[in-house]
């Protein structure tokens, strides 16, 4: 540890700090140097032994809100009492993080704890009242404007931008700008740098007058600073990547109710970096990850997690390892923490603490899936997932289940009458295979598909009620068609290879679904390179038989959309037929590279035509983000301004710069 020291010293005698930045900061410092913790923005960073780029500055928090009990008074979590085998105590927990952490693979396995740790697989006999799922069309009966473009009704998911019809609510630079869609005016914008406060806001959910502001912040320890001269030591050795600081996740609860002065009313924290969420009515899920490389220097406040809910403590209490759920088999140096709660009532926050990291999170009306992969020293993956049962606020776990390969997205995921279907990729004996399984309310499988497309791995999926889509590609483009209706026995009925492929699917009605991904061609190496986008419209009506009804290139050369990788970026109007998304259009002359946001006209006798490109820009970095309407009007957010346009013939209407 001392060498350890030392070698962030050395590093820092290279580091200097502006001397008006150290003037502001040593004030700060000098002035609140009696707070055990302090929270720190790090606005950009680098690994461990690298210097910093960039600048950053540090707050000083409120000493209630983080200080982690020591009084030596244990704190239960808000957790089920279920039949799943978790540390008997803090001994063991650093046993295997020990040994865990040795290993570049994290492979040691939970069953050598010890002889007398009962290590059992999971099974609860309590039933999940799962509701059917159904994937979401974009059509918004009750509210004429953009929502999210979200996998199931009625389970909303965080973006950067939501609408309430009425006013526009946008994460921008640290920032959330609340505007007047009517005038496109700034009502508010919640600076969260403000009153020594540094979270940074990355997401957000807006249902009435609650706004949830989901981000992260970060935890050092605090020195005493008595100079300018220390302060300038303490100062150069934070734009270092510090191996003290502690990341947590946050969920702001603020009413809106009045616009121009948003009140605060929660704060959720969680230990670890932020990785998911969701909402369904009025409770918010908030999922993140936090790592923990052990040495036997750390102190037990360091090694277990801890959470925070403003409404019932200013501190932060630690999580026992009593409470901290594993499975058998379980090979990590990570905890998963899940909370729970509800932004209308004063109800305990519920914490579910699993050891082990998440990676592909999917929810239902009823039931919340993550999925951990676990890779092998031979480099096969397995996907371990894990079943929370959502009743309210209270979180329990479930069930856990382990299927080969691993998941495209999200949408590889898809529950329906109490069954969950799963589509993966594995790499067996040097060969790429695809499975689809299906397993019932214990993540027992009931039924499955194999060795699908040999050589070949998954770049979409899509479950409607009974039917999967599924498509792969190496050189072409199949995609499958499966019949789900009975659950131990699926079946794919037809098949249909055309060249390029999906990595989006987006269903328009029961008999058609539109595919957005890339044409192909191959290199003079032999292989297969994207080329310009494409989007198909696929006739699936007749299940043996699906078509390609008609499709559009988007780019003469080679072009790239977010949508491919994030289905939230997607502009869907069912009502005007209208579909779009960003597009970056490349050209072998970068001078005639445009970044732009392009909306397309759906009619299934004509096809898809061009209905407008929104702005197209030379300049890359200030492309459209999102695009949204409210009625007749089409809102373009970039990173420095908004726009509206006429959404019937998009002239333009208004603008306001971001500041």
């Amino acid at each position: 540890m001392n060498n350890n020291k030392e070698n962030f010293k050395k590093a820092m005698d290279n580091i200097n700090a502006s001397e008006e930045l150290k003037n502001k900061t040593f004030q700060k410092v000098t002035k609140k140097k009696k707070n055990n913790l302090v929270f720190m923005k790090v606005l950009s960073a680098c690994a461990v032994f690298a210097i910093v780029f960039g600048v950053g500055a540090f707050y000083h928090a409120n000493p209630n809100i983080i200080d982690i009990a020591k009084s030596g008074e244990e704190k239960k979590v808000n957790t089920e009492n279920i039949d799943l085998p978790r540390f008997e105590n803090i001994d063991e927990l650093k046993k295997v993080l020990a040994k865990n952490t040795r290993s570049s693979y994290g492979i040691y396995d939970l069953k050598s704890i010890d002889a007398d740790v009962a290590v059992q697989e999971f099974a609860t006999n309590d039933a999940s009242g799962a509701a059917q799922s159904e994937n979401t069309t974009g059509e918004f009966s009750n509210n004429d404007y953009s929502k999210t473009n979200v996998q199931v009704d009625d389970v909303d998911e965080a973006d950067i931008v939501k609408t309430d019809g009425n006013y526009i609510y946008y994460v921008k630079d640290n920032m959330v700008f609340i505007l007047d869609a009517k005038n496109l005016e700034i009502v508010n914008k919640l600076d969260f740098d403000e009153d020594d406060n540094d979270f940074i806001p990355k997401e957000i959910f807006i249902k009435d007058d609650k706004l949830v502001v989901l981000g992260t912040s970060y935890i050092f320890e605090d020195e005493e600073v008595e100079d300018e001269e220390d302060a300038d030591d303490y100062i150069d050795r934070y734009w270092y990547y510090d191996y003290n600081r502690k990341t947590v996740s946050e969920a702001v609860v603020m009413d809106i109710s009045n616009k121009s002065k948003p009140k605060e009313e929660r704060r959720i924290t969680l230990d670890g970096y932020y990785n998911n969420s969701r909402m369904i009515d009025n409770n918010v899920y908030l999922i993140s990850n936090k790592s923990v490389y052990y040495n036997k220097e750390m102190k037990d406040e360091d090694i277990l997690p801890f959470y925070k809910d403003s409404l019932k403590s200013d501190d932060l209490i630690s999580i026992p390892a009593e409470d901290i759920a594993y499975f058998g088999g379980t090979r990590n140096y990570s905890y998963m923490l899940v909370a729970g709660f509800n932004i209308e009532n004063n109800e305990d926050a519920s914490v579910e603490t699993i050891f082990g990291a998440s990676n592909t999170v999917y929810a239902s009306n009823k039931n919340m899936y993550v999925v951990q992969e676990k890779y092998s020293s031979m480099g096969t993956v397995k996907s371990i997932i894990y079943k929370f049962n959502l009743d309210g606020v209270k979180i329990k776990l479930h069930a856990k289940g382990t299927v080969k390969g691993y998941l495209d997205s999200q949408f590889s995921m898809d529950e329906y009458d109490g069954n969950l279907r799963v589509a993966t990729t594995s790499y067996i004996e040097g060969l790429t295979k695809n499975q689809l399984y299906i397993l019932d309310d214990n993540l027992e499988k009931i039924g499955s598909i194999n060795n699908m497309a040999i050589n070949e791995k998954i770049y979409s999926v899509r479950f409607i009620g009974k039917i999967g889509y599924v498509v792969t590609f190496k050189q072409i483009d199949p995609l499958f068609v499966i019949d789900l209706s009975d659950p131990t026995n699926p079946e794919i009925k037809g098949e249909l290879k055309i060249p390029g492929y999906s990595s989006y699917l987006h269903p328009y009605d029961e008999n058609h679904i539109i595919g957005i991904g890339y044409n192909t061609k191959t290199n003079e190496y032999g292989g297969t390179v994207n080329e310009n986008m494409k989007m198909s419209m696929f006739d699936v009506s007749d299940l043996e038989n699906p078509q390609e009804m008609f499709s559009i290139d988007i780019g003469e050369d080679y072009a790239s959309s977010e949508i491919t990788s994030n289905h939230k970026a997607l502009f869907y109007n069912k009502n005007m037929n209208l579909i779009g998304f960003p597009v970056r259009y490349n050209s072998k002359s970068y001078r005639d590279s445009k970044s732009g946001f392009t909306i397309f006209k759906i009619d299934l006798n004509k096809g898809f035509e061009v209905y407008g490109n929104i702005l197209e820009k030379t300049d890359y970095y200030n492309a459209p983000k999102r695009v949204i309407y409210i009625k007749d009007v089409l809102y373009t957010l970039f990173e420095d301004n908004i726009e509206s346009y006429d959404l019937n013939n998009l002239s333009k209407k208004d603008e306001v710069e971001l500041k």
